[in-house]
């Protein structure tokens, strides 16, 4: 009993470990940034997933003995979501961490995601307006100009890291929009096909830049910080980040999964402090928890309206 018990806290410990990974990886997309061209070293990043994934999405499906197969429509809308990620979003974040930091970078350029995703909900149609929503979003958008117009000397307009934060925050309507297309998707195919045909489309659109920017002597001229920046970003943050991470995430459930996104403000900021002596303003810190709060109180407003919905399909089918 005391072992199976035990055993039930490997979920909550693999995200406690996937965010601290992540944490550090935005330190470590920084470091490597100030040698890399960003398109470059993702692109070389996504390029080594590929066979990795590919490996497993074929042993995947024939452990289930099903059929790799894709619609022709979903196939491109795929393909433009990796390309989405590779240049609008990675290598994005990778460029605009160079003028902002690693709290920043974490707030601004992920954790702010799912706010702007319920904003577009909302003018959908698919989302009704809620207290916690009418509460949350302008929270949101008060916050974010506290941390972008908030630098080390204090709150003013054209701070030391507000062409960075700009930059973060069109990231997350990117990121936004990513997620909205793969929602879409993530209900008709499993997910290793999902992640390999995005991986490999990324990878292809980031290719060209490769070969145009990089010959054996800008290999030559990085620095082993710069590899191992990238050694850590492809196999630790990437591969083993995703794979605890979608562990943990069918252990748990979205709903529990979900509270330890707020980890990764946390350790991005400590991570940033170790490794790249950064400082933090209180401005910075009083937006961060203000987006913070609002993340909560929309998700918490999503996740009781998909329990709900749950609650209802289950007391139909009794």
């Amino acid at each position: 009993m005391n072992a199976d018990r035990f055993r039930s806290f490997y979920p909550h410990a693999g995200f406690v470990l996937v965010y601290i990974l992540w944490g550090i990886n935005l330190a470590s997309l920084k470091i490597g940034g100030r040698e890399w061209d960003s398109l470059v070293f993702n692109g070389l990043r996504f390029a080594s997933m590929i066979p990795m994934l590919w490996v497993y999405t074929y042993f995947y499906y024939r452990s289930r003995s099903l059929k790799i197969q894709i619609a022709g429509r979903d196939l491109l809308l795929i393909c433009g979501l990796g390309i989405l990620n590779a240049i609008g979003m990675e290598a994005l974040l990778q460029y605009a961490l160079q003028f902002s930091n690693s709290a920043n970078g974490a707030v601004l350029g992920r954790g702010f995601m799912p706010v702007i995703t319920v904003l577009f909900a909302l003018i959908a149609g698919q989302v009704r307006l809620t207290w916690r929503i009418l509460i949350g979003i302008p929270l949101a958008l008060c916050s974010v100009i506290i941390i972008v117009s908030g630098g080390v000397d204090g709150f003013h307009l054209g701070g030391e890291t507000f062409r960075g934060d700009i930059l973060l925050l069109m990231r997350s309507f990117m990121g936004a929009i990513y997620l909205i297309g793969m929602n879409r998707l993530v209900l008709r195919y499993p997910l290793p096909l999902l992640i390999s045909l995005e991986m490999t489309a990324g990878a292809l659109s980031l290719l060209p830049f490769v070969l145009l920017r990089a010959d054996a002597a800008y290999y030559a001229a990085i620095s082993s910080t710069g590899w191992i920046s990238l050694i850590y970003t492809s196999l630790l943050a990437t591969a083993l980040g995703f794979s605890i991470h979608n562990w943990s995430l069918a252990k748990l459930g979205p709903f529990k999964s979900s509270a330890y996104g707020y980890l990764l403000p946390v350790t991005a900021a400590i991570a940033g402090y170790i490794f790249l002596h950064e400082s933090i303003s209180l401005y910075q810190c009083l937006g961060g928890v203000g987006v913070l709060a609002a993340m909560y109180l929309v998700q918490r407003d999503r996740s009781q309206k998909v329990k709900q919905t749950l609650l209802s399909e289950q007391t139909a089918k009794l």
